[in-house]
């Protein structure tokens, strides 16, 4: 028995173009000589629709699409579909999978371990399953299950050991599973397990792809009875992977090793998927960053013109009387190594006429702050105005670090409709700079990846931390939730370590205003993490 694991990107809500990529998936299955497609969670209606699925309409344009499928299965009466979608029963909506052949529906398998922590709120829409069924394929016993069925450590119910029960002698699993640095190789060791513990071989089909802040990374894979990888699809692409079956032996033919990973390159090739299909996926081609000369807008341009082509990307310089010749001179260099179009638009004219403005209302400022906050949202006011009048999406370039102690401007730096780098820390930033930079050509400037940070919103001015001790502190404060006394025991001054929770909390409605974070580690700011904006609790 041949399984045709059929890695594909969908589009929440696409159900045209979701459904023909479902078709042309049967149809390459089928040429293949395929005797089972894969297709990924919630393929008719893309992953994750949120509160659409409380809208019935949507839930019955998914069915629709779900019958098309089936009756188009009729040409193709030897292949079994396994297809992703929301099945809808007098107990609600499930997240369920739908196995089809020769244009009838065979049966459903639901979801039964409902994914609701960080990104996921599965139990605020879906009932679980409640009960187990097993598919008789071409003689063969299959068990269908979905994505998080797989993680039974952390619940009572065990899925694939029910499935087994009931005399399934292959395991088949659907999936939307997002990425992090190291996620493919933990899913291997999570089948592995689940294989090796069960005595049964597992095919496991993940989506690839990107939906607003999330992005999934394919990695599609088999894995046999003892543990042994069989198969693995490539990340970050559309990919098909075949791997046969053999009933005499109860297992799959052939193995592979596992590939090999490099948290640099994957961060890259995930942000780069985001911004991709974060523009395109609405309907836009083009965006615009502004150039400062420094690391982070480098890196944002590098990874937009891998994503977007070149030819898609403008990079704007903005300077000031306080830029650097320097800054002015990487932003160009920078531009010029990529092939990206670059404009200058110096601020200093249209500061002094707000300048003026505000003394002749005011008598002037009383604090140096607000001239330097007025640059950055000078910048991001013309930045905002080419997004307006030549349709391109801006890319704000706050990383991590900044966003968590504030250290950005409300309409400023922080404009923008997506920050592709906001989930990278400040010392991550520097490392995949310096991937690309040894992969890619070396687009960024040698001197930008050793000058001192700074915003140049001052004379004299750096940035105001050691984010060889500030990067890692706040790491452990947003992806570990350490306080006070955790932070203290992993060796970080306390001084510093009450700073940081201190910013960190009084920033909190800085960044319910900031764009979207594409999410690549295991807590980003956004919808994962709900933390209040009035708080008085130090931590």
């Amino acid at each position: 028995m041949k399984l045709f694991l059929a890695q594909r990107n969908f589009t929440v809500g696409d159900f045209d173009g979701n459904r023909e990529l479902i078709l042309a998936a049967l149809d390459a299955a089928a040429d293949a000589a395929a005797d089972v497609v894969l297709l990924p969670e919630l393929a008719t209606c893309g992953y994750a629709p949120q509160d659409l699925l409380l809208e019935t309409a949507f839930v019955e344009a998914n069915l629709r699409v779900l019958d098309e499928i089936i009756a188009a299965s009729a040409k193709h009466p030897r292949l079994l579909a396994v297809v992703g979608f929301v099945e809808k029963t007098d107990a609600g909506i499930h997240n369920s999978a739908a196995l089809i052949a020769d244009g009838k529906l065979v049966g459903t398998q639901a979801k039964t371990l409902l994914s609701s922590y960080d990104v996921f709120d599965e139990e605020r829409y879906f009932e679980p399953a409640r009960g187990w069924h097993i598919f008789d394929w071409q003689g063969v016993k299959l068990g269908v299950s979905i994505c998080k069925d797989l993680r039974e450590e952390e619940y009572a119910v065990k899925v694939v050991p029910e499935l087994c029960k009931l005399g399934a002698e292959l395991i088949v699993n659907i999936s939307a599973s997002p990425f992090r640095p190291g996620r493919l190789l933990e899913r291997v060791e999570l089948l592995r397990r689940r294989a090796t513990e069960n005595g049964v071989p597992i095919a496991y089909c993940n989506l690839v792809g990107g939906q607003d802040e999330v992005i999934c990374d394919g990695g599609s894979m088999a894995v046999g009875r003892d543990g042994r990888l069989a198969a693995c699809a490539p990340t970050f692409e559309e990919a098909d992977v075949m791997v046969e079956f053999d009933p005499a032996s109860g297992d799959f033919i052939g193995s592979t090793e596992p590939p090999v990973v490099v948290k640099e390159a994957d961060l890259f090739h995930a942000l780069a998927l985001g911004v991709r299909d974060f523009v395109l996926k609405q309907g836009f081609s083009q965006v615009v960053i502004g150039l400062s000369g420094g690391i982070d807008s480098s890196l944002v341009a590098v990874i937009a013109a891998d994503a977007l082509g070149a030819q898609n990307v403008l990079g704007v310089a903005m300077p000031s009387k306080l830029s650097s010749a320097h800054s002015l001179e990487d932003a160009q260099a920078l531009a010029e190594n990529l092939g990206i179009d670059f404009k200058v638009m110096p601020i200093e004219e249209s500061i002094a006429v707000a300048e003026k403005r505000f003394a002749d209302t005011f008598g002037g400022y009383e604090k140096s702050v607000t001239r330097e906050n007025l640059q950055a949202r000078e910048r991001g006011k013309i930045l905002m105005e080419i997004s307006n009048d030549q349709n391109r999406f801006v890319l704000a370039p706050a990383n991590k670090t900044e966003y968590a102690l504030g250290y950005s401007t409300l309409y400023g730096d922080m404009a923008g409709a997506l920050a592709p780098i906001a989930d990278l820390s400040k010392l991550e930033v520097y490392a995949v700079s310096r991937w690309a930079n040894e992969n890619l050509g070396a687009p960024i400037p040698q001197r930008v990846l050793t000058k001192t940070p700074s915003a140049e919103l001052a004379e004299g001015q750096v940035d105001p931390f050691d984010y060889e001790v500030i990067s890692p502190l706040v790491d452990a404060i947003i992806e570990e939730r350490a306080g006070l006394t955790e932070l203290v025991a992993k060796g970080f001054p306390e001084t510093e370590a009450r700073r940081c929770l201190r910013l960190t909390r009084q920033a909190e409605f800085k960044r319910r205003q900031a764009p979207p974070m594409l999410k690549v580690t295991k807590k980003a700011f956004g919808i994962g993490r709900k933390m209040p904006i009035v708080n008085r609790y130090g931590g």
